[in-house]
This record gives C-alpha cells, sequence and structure tokens, in this order.
C-alpha cells in the first residue's frame, strides 16, 4: 500500500471513529437521569473490564421546589428583584431535602400522554404528540406554531433522514385535539370552543346549534349579539335560558382543573443558584450514587500480556479480547464525562444569555431573544446536540422548575435596536390586557398602539396571533361575551 494510500485510509478511519463518538455522545445526551444508571448498569453487565466503585450521593443544597414553572410573586418584589421563597409541601419538615422527595400535583401533561395509549399511533406519530402536548399553555392552548414545531422536531436524530413536514404535524394534531379535556391542544378560542361542540353527544339537543354557532355564525357570537343568534336559530323564550347555561359551560380555559404546568412531573438536571452579589452559579445535578472506573484485574492482564508481545495464538487472541474491553471502558468512561461537561456549558450559557430574566423574579418580560444556533456557537457543538440537551432537561431556579426549552424564543427588533423576545411581547402584552378596564377593554389596535409606545414595532394581526396563542378572546368577547 503506497503511503498516499495509507494516509488516505487513516483519514477516513479517524473520520469514522469521531463520527461514532459523536453519535454515542448524541445518543447518551438524550438519557434522562433518570433513566442513566440503568443504562450505566446494563453496560456493565456487557462489559466485565467496567467496574464501580461507591460514592456518595450529590444532592443539591436547599429545599426542594415545588413542580411548577413559576411560583408567582408579588409585583414589589419583582420589580425590587427579590425572589420569593421556596415552596415546601405542608406536610414536610423544613429540613427536608433531595431529589427523591419530589411530588406535584397530576399535570395536564400526565393526563393527556396516559390517554396517547388510546390512539392509533406509530413511534414516530407518538413523539411529535409528546412534543405537542409537552408544549400546550397554561390553559392547554398550542402556542407554537406548526412549520416551528416541524423545524423543531426536523433537527432530532430520529427524524433527520425523514423530516417532520407541517403536515405530518397537522394530523397528529387532530388527534390529540380528541382527548379529554375536550377543547384542549387549540390554536385559538374559536377552535378551542368548537372542539368542546364535536365532544358533546349527539343526542344533546343544542350541539348542532353551538357547532353551527362556532363556526358560520361566531362574528356575531364574538360581538355579543345573543339576541339576533336567538331570532336565527328560532329558539323560544323557554328554551333560551337552558341554551345560555349550556353555552356558559364551554370554557375558554380547558386545562383549569390541572396543575399549572406545562411540563410533566421531573426532577431537575441543573439547579440554578443565585448568590448574594447577584451571581449566578449553576450546579449538574448527579443522581448517581457510583462512579466508574476500568477494573483493576484487566488493567494488570493488559500490562502482562503487552509485555509479553504475543501476536499469535491463543494469547494474542486474549490480548485482543481484553484490550478492546478495556477500551471500550475507557471511552463510556470518557463519553460520561463529555455528557457531564456538555450538559453543564449548555445550561450555563442559556442562564448567562437570560440572566435578566432570573434577577427580576423570572419575569417573562426580562426574557431575550435565544435560538439553538446561539447556544452551539457559544459552547462550539453542534445545533442537534444543543437541540437534545434543550429537548429533555429541567432547571430548577429560586422560583420554579423550567424545561430548558422554555428560554429559547424569536424575537423582533425595537426601535432603540434592541432585540424583544416574542415571550417577553407576550408577557408585556398580557400585563396590559389585565391592567384594562373591562367594561371598555383594549382592541388589537389599541394595543398594538401601546406597544407601539413602547417602541415595540407590532402590527394589530400579530398581535390578534399573540393574543389568541394566549388564550385571550378579542375585545368584543371580553366586553360582551357572557361569563363562560
Amino acid at each position: 500500500m503506497s503511503s498516499t494510500r495509507l494516509r488516505t485510509h487513516l483519514a477516513q478511519r479517524t473520520v469514522l471513529h469521531q463520527n461514532l463518538h459523536q453519535i454515542q455522545l448524541a445518543r447518551l445526551l438524550e438519557v434522562p437521569d433518570s433513566e442513566l444508571e440503568k443504562y450505566i448498569e446494563e453496560e456493565i453487565e456487557k462489559n466485565p473490564a467496567l467496574d464501580t466503585e461507591e460514592e456518595p450521593i450529590s444532592l443539591p443544597e436547599g429545599p426542594l421546589i415545588q413542580n411548577s414553572l413559576r411560583s408567582p410573586a408579588p409585583e414589589s418584589d419583582t420589580e425590587s428583584g427579590n425572589f420569593p421563597s421556596p415552596l415546601l409541601r405542608s406536610e414536610e419538615p423544613e429540613d427536608y431535602y433531595g431529589p427523591f422527595n419530589y411530588s406535584a400535583p397530576r399535570s395536564l401533561y400526565d393526563t393527556l400522554k396516559e390517554q396517547l395509549s388510546t390512539l392509533d399511533l406509530t413511534e414516530r406519530e407518538r413523539t411529535i404528540a409528546e412534543y405537542i402536548i409537552g408544549n400546550l399553555n397554561a390553559k392547554g392552548f398550542l402556542e407554537e406554531p406548526l412549520a416551528k414545531i416541524a423545524r423543531y422536531l426536523s433537527l432530532l436524530s430520529e427524524f433527520q433522514e425523514a423530516p417532520v413536514s407541517v403536515e405530518e404535524v397537522e394530523a397528529v394534531l387532530r388527534k390529540v385535539q380528541s382527548l379529554d379535556p375536550p377543547g384542549i391542544a387549540a390554536r385559538s378560542s374559536q377552535e378551542c370552543l368548537l372542539l368542546q361542540a364535536h365532544a358533546l353527544p349527539d343526542t344533546d339537543p343544542y350541539k348542532a346549534y353551538f357547532l353551527r354557532l362556532f363556526t358560520e355564525d361566531f362574528a356575531l357570537l364574538s360581538r355579543g349579539r345573543l339576541d339576533k343568534i336567538q331570532r336565527k336559530y328560532q329558539i323560544k323564550d323557554e328554551e333560551w335560558q337552558e341554551f345560555l347555561h349550556k353555552l356558559r359551560s364551554f370554557t375558554l380555559n380547558p386545562a383549569a382543573n390541572f396543575s399549572d404546568e406545562t411540563a410533566p412531573q421531573v426532577t431537575p438536571d441543573f439547579v440554578l443558584h443565585i448568590e448574594e452579589d447577584g451571581a449566578l452559579r449553576v450546579e449538574l445535578v448527579r443522581y448517581r450514587p457510583i462512579r466508574l472506573r476500568v477494573n483493576a484485574e484487566y488493567r494488570k492482564l493488559l500490562e502482562r500480556y503487552t509485555r509479553k508481545g504475543a501476536e499469535e495464538g491463543e494469547i494474542a487472541e486474549v490480548l485482543k479480547h481484553v484490550r478492546e474491553r478495556v477500551e471500550r471502558a475507557e471511552h463510556f468512561i470518557e463519553l460520561l464525562r463529555q455528557r457531564e461537561e456538555t450538559l453543564l456549558r449548555t445550561a450555563q450559557e442559556i442562564v448567562r444569555h437570560q440572566r435578566p430574566f432570573f434577577l427580576n423574579g423570572c419575569n417573562e418580560k426580562f426574557l431575550r431573544p435565544l435560538i439553538l444556533k446561539d447556544i452551539a456557537e457559544a459552547v462550539k457543538v453542534d445545533i442537534s446536540t444543543v437541540s437534545r440537551v434543550v429537548n429533555s432537561k429541567y432547571i430548577e431556579t429560586p422560583c420554579g422548575i423550567f424545561p430548558l426549552k422554555y428560554f429559547f424564543s424569536e424575537g423582533i427588533r425595537t426601535k432603540e435596536g434592541k432585540k424583544i423576545a416574542n415571550k417577553a411581547i407576550k408577557g408585556i402584552l398580557r400585563e396590559l390586557i389585565q391592567q384594562e378596564d373591562p367594561k371598555a377593554p383594549y382592541s388589537d389596535e389599541k394595543l398594538a398602539q401601546l406597544l407601539q409606545e413602547r417602541g415595540i414595532e407590532v402590527k394589530r394581526r400579530t398581535i390578534a396571533k399573540y393574543r389568541e396563542q394566549l388564550g385571550i378572546p378579542s375585545a368584543r368577547e371580553r366586553r360582551r361575551l357572557p361569563p363562560l
């Protein structure tokens, strides 16, 4: 073999080895901490050269915080930068520490995920469905555009050969919308009400009226023209009160009976500590009670046979076997080390980027625009690697447990040239509507004007889209729609 061909061959083997290493690391990043110990035990069973050494469990300091996206703080505390005290379950002593005492109210996510088994879903569809229900807001609405969901899922390893299409996401969404409670995973107030109407039994005497009302006559309902609706549907006065009573049973908050979290019941992968001087410190929570090492006997065997220089016969086979096992053990230990390093660096960079959010009581108005590419460039890893980390990891903060993907949001540029995250705009929008006069609620045009006064240029149709994603009715609905 010529020297040129030899160099080419060696280069190809090096690239192949690096690619294999990256694939293995990517798979390991996707393993949640709750399943990591089992994953390690399986590797130990496969490889006798991999040994364990007992080590005390590393637990986060301080009492465990309840599992909710955020624990609301008084406005004065939020503005001053103070944080609410960690919430403890009332029946637990104040010195009850550790990740294994974790409990939370039953969440919408848990309920919907259990129901997925009743649907005829492929593994691919189930992954899409779980992503959808994991991204529902506190009211059970789906805020993320389907195109964005398709792009995000297509970054995952299992979808890279066959990217997810918008049509595929929409088809799975329809199946998710068939689950209980009715109205779940809607993208607008109208769709939410229509889903609830479809869920009524066919024997309901008003089902046909509601289907018609929430489609062709929804504009009448939005304007509060109940008198015109009664005349158009020719409903008698004695039946009209029953119709209105039924109408009030519909809700624009289908997730009201569940805990207000949008993430599953989880144990955090990271803990954020905020020091007295405002410094932010991220700790990687290690739930493994063991650490790994190469088995001492296998190391001795490798050294012994290597010194003998055996290259042929039975001893050579033993040497090859021992070397493969030792190298595999060393490689696995290195993969675990790189996993922890990648996880910690990624979380640290996200926290650094969203520092104003954490120092202002986790107020979403202070979220900065952030995309996967920003973190990938800062940490110097692939975008797909960042995607794997943020897709299934959670961080415990002084004001609740957040999924890492919560901190990612696209943004727009203000008049001053600064960028503001879409989630921050939604937070400001929600605040403006909460402060409005109920008798004279702000129109979308007025809301756009108020945002413009703050230097945020947002068109009226964008305001309408954000409002619907937040599950907030139009101004006419807020003023004249009977209580739902």
